[in-house]
């Protein structure tokens, strides 16, 4: 029988322990993503949260909206961007972007794989690097 503590990494520190229906909140909220490492103390062994079958790939943000094989609506302005303000003491939010804009900023190394974005359909932020339209440039 599984137990229902779950561990997640943040900042290199384990978080928890934290119930199954805990965790799940935690993915679809986009504070843990899909290859966050995630890990239940039965198995005791660390590895993707998307690997763990407790959590369908359809309750991550990063995969939200997408349907593979869809063509990506490349110049549509629909993606929110979250920054470091000026100061870099608080996040400030930009946008909105179009994919293409995004993955021109990815290219010219404005903004970084590890920046949350965010847009309406999704459940919660997800790190740019998680999503699909942008896969390959990260």
């Amino acid at each position: 029988m599984k137990s229902n503590s779950w561990f997640y990494n943040k900042d290199l520190k384990p978080q928890g322990p934290l119930s199954l229906q805990e965790m799940r909140a935690l993915i679809h909220r986009g504070d843990v993503g899909p290859y966050d490492l995630v890990c239940n103390d039965s198995l005791g062994e660390w590895k993707a949260a998307c690997e763990f079958a407790e959590f369908e790939r359809s309750l991550f943000p990063a995969v939200q909206v997408f349907m593979p094989g869809q063509d990506v609506i490349e110049d549509e302005k629909e993606w929110v961007l979250l920054s470091s303000s000026e100061s870099g003491k608080s996040l400030v939010q930009e946008g909105p972007y179009s994919v293409r804009e995004l993955r021109a900023m990815l290219t010219a190394k404005k903004v970084q794989g590890e920046q949350y974005i965010w847009k309406s359909g999704l459940s919660g932020w997800c790190k740019l690097q998680d999503r699909p339209e942008f896969a390959g440039l990260v």
